[in-house]
């Protein structure tokens, strides 16, 4: 990587550099629209994953046995990110940066209970990763998480913060806010913060709902969210008139609108769409790895 994109410089944060040779409209942009709410696009779309059951199956008699289409769409989307950098970027304290890596929140529903609140798990892939990369690092990182007990810590801890006056907590809650806003937070608080990221991906499809469009969060800095719905069948004429069955995916994106243009948005989701309908692209690494600007 070039000298100039790796050197820290003033205004910089410990999760990314400021950009600064931008379109000046953009940078201006946070300064106009101030809430993540109110810069909210969202969309729905269809991937075709007819090859992807069947590359599944080869994958899973090489040896692979838990790889699963979430992991394929996970390879897809740091892909989309190592050719379309500006998708990592995020807005903090009224700047754009580009994020350092690809951290990818991962959200699961929990065990079905109305009241669990779900969990979150967040994954650092390279923008060179490999499908092979993606899988092996999320079942570390879920093996890693499963072996200890932080996740009853931290419960334990919103137990504990949830017992407080209400002035206590809000007080708390406002000063990481300011914290975060001025990019003086801990990196071993925002690496483990479900508020930060290059995206959150939750799987619907495995509760059997459709894509859920989800909102972007006014604490944090995550500029993505991506939600993956059921798989359905469909079955179509093919140029000679016989029907065939394919298998669509539909999924659901809210974006950040003021870390890049529709149009450049529209053009990093066909990229996303090609990776899945063709998921052996992903076994080797990309031929280039695309910088965002300075």
């Amino acid at each position: 990587m070039p000298d100039q994109y790796t050197r820290r410089r003033m205004t910089d944060r410990k999760d990314g550099r400021r950009l600064r040779t931008i379109s000046p409209l953009f940078q201006l942009s946070p300064f106009t629209v101030l809430s993540p709410a109110d810069a909210a696009n969202s969309f729905y779309d269809t991937a075709d994953v007819t090859g992807i059951e069947t590359w599944l199956r080869d994958r899973r008699a090489a040896g692979d046995e838990n790889m699963s289409l979430l992991h394929v769409v996970i390879a897809a989307y740091v892909r989309m990110l190592s050719l379309r950098p500006a998708m990592n970027r995020f807005v903090s304290g009224r700047f754009i940066y580009a994020r350092d890596d690809i951290d990818v929140v991962l959200s699961s529903g929990g065990s079905g209970a109305a009241d669990t609140g779900g969990m979150t798990v967040t994954v650092r892939f390279q923008p060179s990763d490999t499908i092979f990369d993606v899988y092996r690092k999320i079942n570390t990182r879920v093996d890693n998480l499963q072996a200890d007990q932080s996740a009853d810590r931290l419960e334990r801890i919103a137990s504990t913060l949830v017992k407080t006056p209400r002035f206590v907590l809000r007080f708390a809650i406002a000063a990481l806010r300011w914290l975060d806003y001025h990019g003086w937070l801990r990196p071993s608080l925002t690496e483990k913060s479900p508020y930060h990221g290059s995206a959150l991906i939750s799987d619907e499809g495995g509760f059997h709902l459709p894509p859920v469009r989800r909102s972007l969060n006014s604490t944090g800095a995550l500029p993505v969210m991506l939600s993956v719905g059921r798989i359905r069948s469909v079955t179509e004429l093919d140029r000679l008139g016989k029907p065939q069955e394919h298998r669509y995916m539909d999924f659901a994106v809210t974006y950040d609108s003021r870390i890049a243009e529709s149009s450049y948005i529209g053009a990093a989701f066909r990229y996303f769409r090609y990776f899945l309908a063709n998921p052996d692209a992903l076994e080797h690494p990309p031929e280039r790895v695309n910088e965002d600007a300075l």
